[in-house]
């Protein structure tokens, strides 16, 4: 696939997730972040990069795509049916180091799936591979771990 027909692709994709967003009552804006992590939450275990997609299924990333070519601000969409509608995004170094993490809440949780959409900043020197990850707690009460590799580049 050429690069400006791939672009398009991601265009019309980006643009349905906004427009399926919008028509379900999206609410997650900037106001609407708990706040910023400045530590690991409990329910990773990440020791590096991931190099397959891991899908959780109470917890789907839509974007980025896996493989993908992410900068900064990568923007970070899906749906998740977990407790407290309660999400924590994180951006992974090619070492598994935290290079950015927010806490998040899905439009709807405890028994419905909801979406969810975010932005992290987040600095390399280099492109570098690396994860986006989106645990949170399911509705069984086990942690939920969704995560996609994607190269990271620098600003």
């Amino acid at each position: 696939m050429v690069s400006g027909e791939r672009m398009r692709i991601c265009a019309a994709v980006a643009l349905a997730v906004a427009v399926a967003c919008l028509l379900a009552g999206c609410t997650n804006r900037a106001e609407d972040v708990t706040e910023p992590l400045t530590s690991s939450p409990a329910a990773s275990a990440s020791t590096g990069p991931v190099t397959t997609a891991i899908e959780d299924p109470a917890i789907a990333i839509e974007t980025p795509f896996v493989g993908g070519d992410v900068g900064s601000p990568v923007s970070v969409t899906g749906t998740a049916d977990v407790v407290d509608a309660a999400l924590t995004v994180r951006v992974l170094g090619e070492d598994g180091d935290e290079l950015a993490a927010i806490v998040v809440t899905s439009s709807c949780g405890d028994g419905c799936r909801g979406t969810f959409a975010t932005e992290l900043s987040y600095f390399v020197e280099r492109s570098q591979p690396g994860t986006i990850e989106v645990t949170g707690v399911g509705t069984d009460g086990d942690p939920a771990l969704s995560s996609v590799p994607v190269v990271l580049f620098p600003p």
